[in-house]
Parts: C-alpha cells; sequence; structure tokens
C-alpha cells in the first residue's frame, strides 16, 4: 500500500448519496491536485481516473487499484464502493440534478445517474440535464465547484423545471 505523504492531504468525508465524480472533484480542489498528480501519487494511470469522473468513457479500476484509491482517500473500502458509478448500460450520459436536493445539500448523487430514473425520489420532481435559463448542459459532476451554470451563473438552488411546478 502507498502511504500518503504526512501532514498535506485533506481527507474529506463522503456525503450520503455523493457521487464519486463529485467527491474527487472536492477532494482534489481541497488538496490542489489535478488529476494526473492525484493518480501519480495513487500510482495508477491517469486515464483510469478520469474513467471515474467520466464514468461514460471510463473503464473500471481492478482491485488492486480500487484498494489503492480508497486507502490513499481515507476512505473503508466498502464506503468506495458504494459511491462508484453505475456500470455503463446503467448509466444516464448526460449530468443531471435536482435543484431542490442541491438546495438541500450541494452534491450531486449518484442516484441521479441511474438509468430508469427520471425523478428525484424525495421531491417527485423531474431530474434537469441543462440550465433551465439558457439551455447549457451540465458539467461534470467533478468540476461544480462553483454550484452554478458556467454559461449564465443561475445558482443550481435556484433552478426550476419549467414545464414542472
Amino acid at each position: 500500500m502507498i502511504d500518503a505523504p504526512d501532514g498535506w492531504i485533506f481527507q474529506l468525508a463522503p456525503i450520503l448519496g455523493e457521487s464519486l465524480g463529485h467527491y474527487l472533484g472536492r477532494f482534489r480542489r481541497a488538496n490542489c491536485l489535478s488529476q494526473s498528480a492525484l493518480a501519480e501519487l495513487v500510482s495508477i494511470d491517469a486515464r483510469l481516473l478520469r474513467g471515474l469522473e467520466m464514468p461514460s468513457l471510463g473503464q473500471p479500476l481492478n482491485v488492486e487499484q480500487l484498494k489503492k484509491l480508497a486507502y490513499f482517500l481515507g476512505l473503508s473500502e466498502s464506503n468506495f464502493a458504494e459511491m462508484l458509478p453505475p456500470v455503463r448500460s446503467q448509466l444516464h450520459l448526460t449530468t443531471r440534478l435536482c435543484s431542490k436536493c442541491y438546495a438541500n445539500e450541494p452534491i450531486h448523487r449518484q442516484a441521479w445517474q441511474c438509468t430508469g430514473v427520471e425523478q428525484c425520489d424525495r421531491h417527485d420532481a423531474p431530474l434537469l440535464t441543462a440550465c433551465p435559463a439558457c439551455g447549457t448542459a451540465f458539467r461534470l459532476p467533478a468540476l461544480w465547484e462553483n454550484g452554478c451554470c458556467e454559461q449564465c451563473w443561475l445558482p443550481f438552488r435556484e433552478m426550476h423545471n419549467p414545464s414542472f411546478s
């Protein structure tokens, strides 16, 4: 196993239901790490790490790689396994969100990306796939630093589906 460099890796607790891509983005920003820098520290191919943040293009990591990454992130293997994205055949490829959930807890939920899930299970509201104000598709959750549309800056928490009142 690898050891995290003492004294400078900030460990972040994942939030229940948070997608792995969103968590990895938060972890990398807290530690000022690029994808390639994190991959180098963990000794895995950067393309494999990129695949965890962009699961539609990713290849699954093997058991050893998953263990190394979970250890470096300070997560138990079971917590880490729960955060893994669904297999591609069960994955909705467009990033989606529920603005009401995001207002309560500013994370991207893994459940929003599962095929067959079209509405929020908490608010019974259709999941958004783009900003309702300007139509810009959502970025990958790993890049959600400001919690708003990258084009018009409308906060996610203020977005409402125009076809749902």
